[in-house]
């Protein structure tokens, strides 16, 4: 690497292959795509060479090609010709490369620089911030974090596929499904009727399940996690924002062993209950569940965690309970406009690690003031919710005879009466398939076993 000060050490940087991408450039059309695709006017260290970048893409815009004339006539009318060296450089840059053929390998040695150049700045102004007073550790961790990750994506920045590639891996898809017909081509639900509905939970998508509250959303939610994590033994991980870890472990015992939770939380469990209850502690103790429990997570902050959580235990699935309890980077005056940099950010995390997010949300009190079903307009706070989701799926548990009180339960069987429980076995609940953007829309029954958590098909009473 070159060095102009033998006493200061100069930032990573290559002149000679500078020359050599900007050179290639003035030769050819095919050279000024790849640079415009892969480098920025900051990629070069030079600033003589950036000036020269920028005319050269502006030339190529006005002109469909640059060549040396050009760029000189557009250098000279921004006054920069005499400041990077005059026709003289433009003229060496041409000799410095005989052919534009090595194009590729000069970009990358530049784009490998930059990224060096990048990261030493990141690391330096981190060290600043350290070293100054009034600045949350908790903040310093997550731009760090969040500003080292960025570095990172500077490597891999172009999605650029040729539709070859893509129609191979489509044409594998269909191949593999035409052998195994039927198969689901997503995560299963644990449901048949809505496995059959959506074909499962699928990979870079973001969904919600929305209810109002104590309808069973959360219950929902751990059931889902309790048939990933457990029958089909995939990673995930449960970020709550609303309930300790201990009381979501508590309930998935209640879940998997069809546990009364007023006799799990009082202890007045039969001796057959406490075995079954002992055998499975040994079943979860390798269960592959991560709970965060952590309250008033920022979306940031949880997507940097999400990150690590993937890159270290290859998470297959991501539960966030609940959306509306997120904050936004920057406190905003209106809520729903905080609300909808929640979801592109949910979203976002959901594309960038291909796995599925799912975020448990709120409706709005329209439900129960109108008595009727909820609709994808009753989402609380933003419809923004509505655009960036995937799929929406809408929690109802209509009042019957069998349930008078309709919504009264609580979402943990926290607010079940003892007694009473005895003479209502199950309540009829309804998931509202309301969008699916790759899919139809429609209706699936289950029931609602309060007193031990469950949700299961109505049809069979069992688990589909």
């Amino acid at each position: 690497m070159p060095a102009e000060n033998s006493v200061a050490l100069a930032p990573p940087h290559d002149i000679q292959a500078e020359m050599g991408v900007l050179g290639s450039m003035i030769l050819s059309p095919d050279a000024v795509y790849l640079g415009r695709e892969k480098l920025r006017e900051n990629s070069f260290y030079k600033l003589s060479h950036q000036q020269i970048f920028d005319s050269l893409l502006h030339v190529s815009d006005e002109n469909s090609a640059a060549d040396i004339i050009l760029l000189r006539n557009e250098l000279k009318k921004r006054g920069k010709l005499e400041k990077i060296g005059g026709a003289t450089y433009l003229r060496e840059l041409v000799d410095a490369v005989p052919t534009s053929a090595n194009v590729e390998y000069y970009i990358n040695i530049v784009r490998e620089y930059a990224i060096k150049r990048q990261l030493s700045q990141t690391c330096a102004a981190i060290q600043k911030a350290a070293y100054q007073d009034g600045h949350d550790v908790e903040d310093l961790l997550d731009r760090a974090e969040t500003e080292v990750l960025s570095v990172r994506h500077m490597k891999d920045s172009s999605r650029i596929r040729h539709m070859d590639t893509v129609l191979q891996g489509v044409l594998e898809r269909l191949d593999t499904l035409h052998q195994n017909p039927g198969q689901l081509t997503g995560i299963s639900y644990g449901f048949t009727d809505l496995n059959k509905l959506t074909n499962g939970l699928h990979k870079g998508e973001f969904g919600v399940i929305a209810a109002r509250p104590s309808v069973g959303k959360t219950t929902f939610a751990l059931n889902l996690l309790q048939h990933v994590c457990y029958v089909e033994r995939r990673p995930a991980v449960l970020y709550s924002l609303e309930m300790g870890a201990e009381q979501i472990v508590s309930n998935l015992l209640c879940i998997h062993n069809r546990l009364d939770t007023q006799d799990f939380r009082r202890g007045t469990l039969s001796d057959a209950q406490w075995g079954s209850l002992e055998q499975s502690i040994d079943d979860f103790a390798g269960l592959p569940l991560y709970i965060d429990d952590s309250p008033a997570l920022r979306i940031g902050d949880l997507r940097a965690r999400a990150r690590r959580m993937c890159q270290q235990n290859n998470i297959e699935l991501i539960v966030v309970d609940y959306l509306q309890l997120l904050r936004a980077p920057k406190s905003r005056e209106n809520r729903a406009v905080e609300v909808a940099e929640i979801s592109a950010g949910l979203k976002a995390l959901a594309r960038e690690l291909d796995v599925p997010v799912l975020a448990v949300a709120q409706l709005n009190r329209s439900v129960e003031k109108e008595e009727r079903k909820p609709r994808m307009s009753d989402l609380r706070e933003s419809g923004a919710i509505e655009q960036d989701a995937d799929i929406i799926m809408l929690l109802h548990r209509p009042k019957n005879e069998d349930d008078s009180s309709g919504y009264g339960h609580g979402d943990y069987g926290g607010e079940v009466g003892g007694g009473d429980t005895d003479d209502i076995p199950a309540s009829q609940a309804d998931m509202i398939v309301a969008k699916q953007r790759n899919g139809p829309t429609g209706v699936c029954h289950m029931n609602f076993w309060r007193r031990f958590l469950r949700f299961e098909a109505r049809a069979t009473g069992v688990p589909g």
